[in-house]
């Protein structure tokens, strides 16, 4: 059995006609393609790699790729000003063994 390769322009004509209402086991007859190949097309074409679109797509991906590193930039930065602040704070409030000891309430300590 040879590999038959399809066209982009068939592909999205095929998926055009699902787009209308038509169904994927009536498109596969009619144009004498697996259904598992046109669900396969269709989950290309909605992540965007069914078009030759792979310059777009790695430019989209590149600013999510900033984006998240710039946030994890925000987060690192966030997280080191707050170990300085309690760092701060136990220095100016150090506890005693009295308050280090009082972990549970009173009420626990009634039954």
């Amino acid at each position: 059995m040879s590999v038959r390769r399809y066209t982009k322009e068939f592909k999205q004509k095929v998926l055009r006609e699902l787009g209308a209402g038509v169904t994927v086991a009536a498109t596969a007859r009619r144009y004498a393609v697996s259904r598992q190949l046109i669900y396969e097309w269709r989950e290309k074409q909605g992540d965007g790699t069914l078009d030759d679109t792979f310059p777009v797509r790695e430019a989209q991906l590149k600013g999510q790729v900033g984006e998240l590193e710039r946030k994890v930039g925000q987060l690192t930065m966030e997280n080191e000003f707050l170990k300085k602040t309690l760092q701060r704070l136990e220095q100016r409030y150090p506890q005693t063994e009295e308050t280090v000891g009082r972990n549970s309430s009173s009420r626990s300590k009634q039954r």
